[in-house]
């Protein structure tokens, strides 16, 4: 099986239709000399524009940005997309070292995430724009990182020693290879390889009781490094790169997975075991963005080479519940994280020009890519999204014919899709529509009116073969129904109701709904309100909607996981103030200057706060209402575990949290690093008992 290569597919008007001109206007609208500023200033030239600001420095997504633009390109054909990356590419060339020399700072915090950015749209500008002058500077780049690079493999610390997110850059190496044949591309990817990480894969080991890293297992670039994987399976043709990619794929949709699709609460893979407490530790419960983008590409490889459709479902699941869930993005940033909590959630930006502001580009653009797929004999429906695509059958056997597939649907809302043929004269072929593991009843079809059978092959496809020709339609049905879904088994609680593939929230203004729902019978207490498809109103308290949560706009509270007998709800919390000293870290700020402080006023009678530990963790004292309650230690042997510390029995009304940084450390501790990610505040219900002050 093949993929379209972003060609000759076209998103018809919908929900994902939206989102992609929403990001693609934005980018286009950015002007160069924003974009370029930072190179042009560390290169000694004349600077125009203004900085992004936001963490657009330390996590550069320039590469990301030629990337997006070129495959948006080759999906679409608009040329102001090529130009602009044609554009960014010539200014960013003028600031290119003699020696090879690239990035946006004279010491970047991350190289090899950086580097790996800018292989990676390097390589799709040659692709998908023709550009071979991008090849030219691929080749300088390389040579600098082959030469300067660290290969020690550390991981990334806040202050940007080490090596970062080393482990992802064999994929786009592979990939180089594939595009120019160089042999340096396929060596310097082997030198990358995450032998360590795959090995425990390839053994079906568990990754918690043989824990690398200290047991910090950062989500994205994790799963991120499984692409590489593929990559080197698709150059070196090793049986098992491909079973360990297999391995990958099934550990995490065994024990990763929230019921969206997403995965990684605080950036982290965890025993399935722990994630029910983050549901209410944390409001970091998925880095949308990136992790989208790294599960598409992890399944497009799966996909391409195994032929089995049970692949498509995360893909799915992400294009409706994940990326496609997002809010646009804004003067405060891109949705940065999914929240989860069972205290009731919103949707807000975070994070201005942080990663996910690139992979929100590249998976939005990927998502021309995911729909189709083809081989000699057969085209391949894979996701039910409003389009087209154009197929050359028998392109290669010399009868070739022009066929085009009209996808009609509304689905998820209509849980039923039509394909409309159009061919330039009669041919047999077979068309192949993904049967999702979601489905409530057989999948039931009919060609131009009339019922056919549905044959399901031995990879989960359902098979339409005969001679189609110009307005032939075949009409297939996807049952679908309320579904309680349950994020342990052998719990209860908490639990999720879905449709099909679709996440459902609950939209309360009274605090925690799981009492008026009957989660033993979820069809029976719902009813459908009508002309809105998949919303629902509660018949024990009709002040509750329930609607999927991709229909969630920003700010509007909502509850995804529900749990009866935990029903603190969140409460709204002031921006910080900051003392000077404080930077951008991990979604919030981080410090190393003894003595800054961070004031936060909120509403609620408890709080979580979230924080990260490192080798060179410092101390904060926290006083809640002019009184001190702890002192913070952010020391860790393990950089980037993440902790959460609780304060209750506060009383109601409105509390002033003010976090200072000490002189004093673990003796440990090679500095006085500390961090604030997160910080969540609630309203404890009668139910719920009263809570101490505790860390965890």
């Amino acid at each position: 099986m093949q993929p379209f290569d972003y060609r000759g597919v076209t998103l018809f008007d919908s929900l994902l239709k939206l989102q992609f001109d929403e990001v693609r206007d934005f980018y286009l609208r950015l002007p160069n000399d924003d974009i370029l500023r930072g190179y042009y200033v560390r290169a000694g030239l004349p600077a125009a524009g203004t900085d992004l600001g936001g963490c657009y420095l330390g996590h550069n997504t320039f590469g990301q940005i030629l990337s997006g633009l070129a495959r948006i390109f080759a999906a679409t054909g608009d040329a102001a997309c090529k130009e602009k990356a044609e554009a960014l590419l010539c200014g960013w060339t003028q600031c290119l070292g003699a020696d090879g020399f690239f990035f946006i700072q004279k010491e970047p915090p991350l190289p090899h995430y950086s580097y790996d950015k800018m292989v990676c749209g390097l390589v799709d500008l040659f692709l998908y724009c023709g550009n071979r002058e991008a090849l030219g500077h691929l080749d300088r780049i390389t040579v600098w990182a082959m030469a300067h690079l660290d290969r020690t493999r550390l991981f990334a610390r806040p202050t940007g020693a080490g090596g970062g997110e080393w482990y992802t850059l064999s994929e786009n190496l592979y990939r180089a290879y594939g595009a120019t044949g160089d042999v340096k591309y396929r060596d310097f990817a082997e030198v990358w390889e995450y032998a360590e990480f795959w090995g425990l894969l390839d053994g079906k080991e568990d990754i918690f009781e043989h824990p690398l890293n200290g047991g910090w297992y950062h989500a994205y670039s994790h799963v991120n490094s499984l692409c590489g994987l593929g990559a080197a399976y698709s150059v070196k043709r090793d049986p098992r790169y491909l079973d360990t990619l297999k391995n990958g794929f099934d550990f995490l949709w065994n024990t990763q997975l929230w019921v969206t699709g997403g995965y990684g609460p605080n950036e982290t893979l965890m025993p399935r075991g722990k994630l029910a407490g983050m549901l209410r530790d944390t409001g970091d419960h998925f880095e949308t963005q990136c992790g989208s983008w790294a599960a598409f590409k992890l399944c497009k490889y799966l996909i391409v080479l195994t032929g089995d459709a049970r692949y498509g479902d995360w893909v799915e699941l992400l294009a409706l519940n994940g990326v496609g869930a997002s809010i646009p993005m804004d003067a405060d940033g891109v949705f940065y994280y999914s929240d989860y909590n069972l205290g009731g959630s919103s949707k807000e930006n975070t994070a201005p020009w942080s990663c996910c502001s690139g992979t929100r580009l590249q998976a939005l653009a990927d998502l021309h890519d995911l729909i189709y797929f083809k081989d000699e004999q057969s085209l391949y429906v894979n996701l039910f999204i409003p389009s087209s695509v154009e197929w050359q059958y028998g392109k290669n056997s010399g009868s070739r014919v022009e066929v085009k597939v009209c996808q009609v649907t509304r689905f998820p809302e209509l849980a039923n899709l039509e394909l409309q043929v159009h061919t330039d004269k009669p041919v047999e072929f077979a068309l192949k529509v993904r049967v999702p593991g979601w489905l409530s009843g057989p999948m039931t079809a009919e060609v131009n009116g009339k019922p056919t059978r549905v044959d399901v092959d031995g990879q989960g496809w359902a098979v339409f073969r005969r001679e189609w020709k110009t307005g032939d339609r075949l009409f297939v049905t996807l049952p679908m129904e309320l579904r309680v879904r349950r994020l342990l088994e052998e719990r209860e609680f908490p639990a999720t109701i879905t449709c099909g593939p679709v996440a459902l929230v609950a939209r309360s203004q009274k605090g925690n709904p799981s009492r008026a729902l009957d989660f033993g019978n979820i069809a029976g207490c719902l009813e459908l309100l009508d002309g809105s498809p998949l919303n629902y109103r509660a018949k024990q308290d009709r002040d509750i909607l329930v609607r999927p949560f991709y229909q969630m706009k920003k700010g509007e509270r909502y509850f995804l996981y529900f749990d009866p007998i935990c029903p603190s709800v969140r409460q709204p919390r002031s921006a910080p103030v900051l003392s000077p000293g404080w930077s951008e870290f991990s979604g919030g700020y981080a410090t190393d200057v003894v003595g800054a402080t961070a004031r936060y006023t909120f509403s609620g009678d408890s709080l979580s706060v979230q924080g990260e530990l490192y080798d060179n963790g410092g101390r904060m004292k926290v006083k809640i209402d002019g009184k001190v309650v702890d002192v913070i230690d952010q020391y860790g042997p393990s950089p980037g575990e993440r902790r959460c510390w609780h304060y209750g029995r506060l009383g109601g009304g409105q509390h002033i949290i003010v976090f200072t940084l000490l002189r004093e450390k673990a003796a440990e501790s090679k500095g006085n690093f500390v961090n604030l990610t997160g910080l969540a505040c609630f309203k404890r219900e009668p139910a719920e008992p009263e809570q101490d002050n505790v860390s965890s």
